[in-house]
């Protein structure tokens, strides 16, 4: 899955990079949490439960939770 190794790769950039790679990620998330519900798809995405699992309500973590959800993936909410 394409999807994936592109959220891998944004997950594990520096810290200094991660902030300017995650402009658009909750939006790249959001379409694949579309496409994870229409389809059916499961599967584990590295990284996505730590970043569906952090505090708060932004469109990332958000769309993390959703896709975490569609895939079948334990995440806390």
């Amino acid at each position: 899955m394409v999807a994936s190794t592109v959220l891998a790769g944004l997950a594990t950039a520096r810290p200094e990079a991660a902030a300017v790679a995650a402009r658009g990620l909750g939006d790249l998330l959001a379409v694949a949490a579309e496409c994870a519900e229409q389809c059916g798809a499961r599967g584990d995405v590295p990284h996505l439960p730590e970043t569906a699992n952090r505090a708060g309500s932004s469109r990332l973590v958000t769309q993390a939770r959703r896709l975490g959800d569609a895939l079948g993936v334990a995440v806390a909410a």
